[in-house]
């Protein structure tokens, strides 16, 4: 019994500590180029999936290094092409996650996550899912791949977003409140 009872508490405690976060990529196009739904440069971080359409106007969205390289800011990705997001053979997904990952130029700079470990990247696994590590190497995590992920088309009055869930992730970070934009 009183091994049962210290399994419960442990479970509890684990349990309360991991978070699972979505990872979509899509892109905003404005009016003169609707019809490029599959342009993929930004990356969004939810709290939860399915998304709505009201969902991914409300967060910040973070823009592909030009260079591949995301130790500078933003994110790259070595798998990533111009094939629709949910067909990318990813071998490699990472995001810049200092104090100044969202909104540098501003006065209120903040990281994507609720603490600061320099990068979070996704490594492919052998077994087909992804380890999450920070910039020392040190685990933070797990993530997959949906087999049927979301793709989401929501229009506006001057512009098309197109999102593809390509992430789920389980690590005891947390994304940042800062990302979400209030009404």
């Amino acid at each position: 019994m009183h091994v049962l009872a210290i399994i419960l508490i442990i479970t509890t405690i684990v349990s309360t500590t991991l978070a699972d976060f979505t990872i979509y990529i899509g892109k905003t196009n404005d009016i003169t180029d609707v019809g490029v739904t599959f342009s993929s440069t930004e990356v969004q971080i939810h709290d939860h999936a399915p998304l709505s359409c009201s969902d991914m106007g409300h967060v910040v969205s973070i823009s592909a290094s030009s260079n591949n390289d995301a130790s500078k800011g933003r994110w790259a990705c070595d798998g990533c092409n111009a094939k629709a997001a949910r067909d990318w053979n990813i071998d490699r997904f990472e995001m810049y996650n200092r104090n100044d990952a969202v909104g540098h130029s501003t006065d209120h700079p903040i990281p994507l996550f609720d603490r600061v470990t320099g990068a979070v990247t996704l490594y492919r696994t052998k077994n087909g899912n992804y380890d999450m590590r920070d910039i020392k190497n040190e685990f933070l995590g797990t993530c997959s791949r949906p087999l049927h992920p979301q793709e989401m088309d929501c229009w506006e009055l001057i512009s098309a977003t197109f999102l593809t869930h390509v992430f789920t992730c389980t690590s005891d970070l947390t994304p940042n409140k800062g990302l979400w934009i209030p009404d």
